[in-house]
């Protein structure tokens, strides 16, 4: 008579009716199986499993029963290797890194964008400025970027207000465009109202230190300083998220990409201010990840985005005094 590959153990159950089950024959009659009934699931379990088990020396057969892998141990190690392989899947939890949160009602962020639109809209007369505003004429002789105003007669504001003038549509429709892009995806890492907070903090240090730097007398506006100080804290945010060497530099190397192709266009570009910006973005990006890995108290969101709102409020008054 042909011996068959499995053998029947016949054991009670609760409801006192009898059942089979069904083990192989190869398999020593006390062994336990340690895995679940539907047997090891994937690949990745079998090789961890068997990786475990033969690293603690602890004896075991694989066997596959109608399309089930299972293991057996011995019963004196049982417990010792559940155990072992426990401990494995919480070391091998707590190694890997957890994703951070992504926040929601990222669209809004870019809707924030449209104060610009209304401001460059009364000053070139698309629509009517307020009673109480001077004359839109004026503007932009109070509030661009001067650098010698700046340095020699102290209107630092106007690294504020020079981020909410721009030369003509063309100029303003790039920097929205950019914005409504760049904008929603810092928010989406770090949320609506830190991201606008950020982005003028980044764009105002930015024109500040291009104030600094630079040694002759210019004039300059636009929200660009602002929008690659966006993509800085993007790239700053992602880097710091990343673990592992040359992982860490991959966002900081696709925002300087960015810069050389969108910061270097045009024969009016200001790419000290550009360079300041992205810079400015950067560290600002890794003090964000940084606080926010530690767990660090900060501005609520609201609280962020009324103070970025009320940044430019407070310079154009400074301006119009």
């Amino acid at each position: 008579m042909r011996q068959s590959f499995f053998t029947e153990a016949v054991r009670p159950r609760r409801n006192s009716r009898w059942s089979t089950r069904r083990r192989p024959a190869f398999v020593p009659r006390y062994w336990r199986n340690i895995t679940a009934p539907a047997g090891l699931t994937n690949y990745t379990q079998r090789r961890d499993w068997l990786l475990v088990l033969n690293a603690r020396r602890i004896p075991h057969i694989l066997t596959t029963f109608r399309g089930r892998e299972h293991v057996y141990v011995p019963p004196l190690l049982e417990f010792a290797a559940l155990r072992e392989l426990r401990d494995f899947a919480a070391e091998g939890a707590a190694a890997e890194p957890s994703a951070p949160p992504m926040h929601m009602h990222v669209s809004v962020a870019a809707l924030l964008l449209l104060p610009l639109i209304v401001w460059h809209g009364m000053r070139m007369g698309w629509c009517p400025a307020p009673d109480f505003l001077p004359h839109p004429g004026g503007w932009l002789n109070v509030g661009a970027l001067d650098t010698v105003m700046a340095r020699v007669y102290g209107q630092w504001y106007r690294s504020i207000t020079a981020l909410t003038l721009h030369a003509d549509l063309l100029h303003l429709t790039g920097n929205i465009v950019s914005g409504a892009l760049f904008l929603p995806l810092l928010a989406r890492l770090i949320g609506v109202g830190r991201a606008v907070y950020l982005t003028m903090l980044g764009g105002t240090a930015g024109n500040a230190l291009t104030v600094v730097w630079r040694g002759t007398a210019v004039v300059s506006m636009g929200f660009s300083t602002a929008l690659f100080a966006v993509v800085g804290a993007l790239a700053g945010v992602m880097s710091l998220q990343r673990r592992g060497g040359r992982n860490m530099f991959l966002p900081v190397a696709a925002g300087v990409g960015l810069l050389a192709l969108l910061g270097t266009e045009g024969e009016r570009t200001d790419y000290a201010a550009h360079v300041f910006g992205l810079a400015c973005g950067l560290t600002l990006g890794i003090c964000e990840a940084a606080r926010r890995k530690r767990g660090w108290p900060a501005l609520p969101q609201i609280a962020a985005s009324l103070l970025a709102l009320t940044l430019p409020v407070l310079a154009w008054w400074r301006a119009f005094i």
